[in-house]
């Protein structure tokens, strides 16, 4: 029997969620190759990227308590969502992408990304973990699911944890030899920047006097001229 034979489960409708997810052609874009290190750098991506795609779904599934909501995840994503182990392409599909192709079949990578983009709109902090398990592969990192520090404050797995795996038909963690665990944190923004100020510049009117300059040669003209009509007056008094 083979893994997909191994792990596929019988769906639920899941019809009433199908107005919460945007409309997507689940078109494929080349993200490049790389090893798994490289496909977990690509899942953090996705999740920042499209974790809008589950913000109307999260506030459904959201619970009063981490279990709770951890569970309810799990649950969601398990019984709606059929598995299909990828061949040589690796497919990480948007949580929109993923609904749309439910009875198709999504791996342990885009079940992360779902689960991972969910806790994201939640507030929930979490980590991808990937492991190397001893009955496949064990040289390989060949799994990957999201885990949740009980500490949601510093975030401490060491503290206990809650894992979502929704490959598996009872969410517990599988045996592993070697794990490596990367922390999802979505980029934040300050909006505070001041207000720029408007400065308004007062218009000065200068009000110059109007002066006039007698310049030495205008002056010599006037006093010439008084002269030679002074001149005419006396001569004409003298006939």
């Amino acid at each position: 029997m083979n893994i997909d034979n191994l792990l596929r489960r019988n769906l639920l409708g899941g019809q009433e969620y199908e107005p919460l997810f945007p409309a997507v052609s689940c078109d494929k874009t080349n993200l490049g190759n790389g090893n798994t290190f490289d496909t977990v750098r690509m899942i953090k991506q996705m999740v920042v990227k499209y974790n809008h795609q589950t913000k109307e779904v999260a506030k459904v599934l959201q619970q009063s308590s981490l279990k709770e909501t951890c569970d309810k995840i799990y649950w969601f994503l398990f019984n709606h969502i059929q598995y299909k182990a990828d061949g040589l392409e690796q497919m990480l599909r948007s949580p929109a992408c993923a609904f749309k192709q439910r009875v198709e079949g999504v791996d342990c990578k885009t079940y992360s990304i779902f689960a991972s983009c969910l806790l994201a709109n939640m507030g929930v902090r979490h980590y991808i973990r990937q492991i190397k398990q001893p009955s496949f592969r064990p040289d390989l990192y060949t799994h990957v699911y999201v885990i949740v520090p009980l500490n949601q404050e510093t975030g401490n797995i060491k503290e206990g944890y809650l894992i979502i795996d929704g490959t598996t038909s009872n969410n517990r963690e599988p045996i592993y030899t070697m794990e490596h665990d990367t922390e999802i944190n979505l980029p934040h923004y300050g909006l505070n920047a001041p207000k720029p100020r408007t400065v308004a510049k007062k218009s000065k009117t200068v009000a110059t006097k109007g002066k006039t300059v007698a310049t030495k040669n205008s002056n010599g003209k006037v006093v010439l001229g008084i002269g030679a009509f002074l001149t005419g007056l006396f001569l004409l008094g003298k006939k």
